[in-house]
């Protein structure tokens, strides 16, 4: 997910890590994210160490914003999706919640 690229579902990482292997990198990938046991714990530790410098480099942090918003979704095939209540549509449905922080 830390890779650069737009899209970050499966598919579109596999073709930018394996080009010459799409279908291989994309079953891998999909494995190591519905099927196999990793701890989130020690992916939070990864980030913490990883991001205050990468948020640093380029000026001290002054302030933070922490925004959430809706994003609909139909179906229930996206991680996170339940009924609730979304910003953009201003009403409940399906969807998801993300947060972002600037």
């Amino acid at each position: 997910m830390l890779l650069p690229g737009e899209r970050k579902s499966v598919e579109p990482m596999a073709a930018r890590l394996r080009p010459e292997r799409v279908q291989a990198a994309r079953q891998s990938l999909h494995h190591l994210v519905a099927k196999a046991a990793w701890s989130d714990e020690a992916v939070l530790a990864a980030v913490r160490v990883q991001l205050p410098p990468a948020m640093t480099c380029r000026q001290p942090i002054v302030a933070w914003i922490v925004h959430d918003t809706g994003i609909p979704r139909k179906g229930r095939h996206s991680v996170g999706v339940a009924r609730q209540y979304c910003g953009p549509s201003g009403k409940w449905e399906n969807g998801q919640v993300a947060v972002a922080t600037w």
